[in-house]
């Protein structure tokens, strides 16, 4: 599957330190790649949005799957306690 940063996201992940931002993009690569999502840690997002979250560490990787196109879609990466807030 292709991997596809919102904005947002990209500009998220460009402000973390190095060492987080490769280890965030290596569960993107393993979860894109068809990685068991149990294994990575992903669960659903309550409300029926289509949105998944990825736990990698402290922070949180909310995306979506376009099964048809191919994709994952990035959404947003932020800090644990700041990703579910409005």
């Amino acid at each position: 599957m292709q991997i596809v940063f919102r904005r947002a996201a990209e500009k998220a992940l460009d402000r973390l330190p190095a060492t987080r931002r490769r280890q965030i993009v290596g569960r993107i690569e393993r979860l894109a790649a068809g990685s068991a999502s149990r294994s990575l840690n992903v669960r659903p997002l309550q409300g029926g949005s289509g949105l998944y979250r990825l736990r990698v560490g402290a922070y949180r990787v909310l995306f979506s799957v376009d099964e048809a196109a191919g994709t994952v879609m990035i959404e947003l990466i932020r800090g644990h306690g700041a990703v579910y807030k409005g």
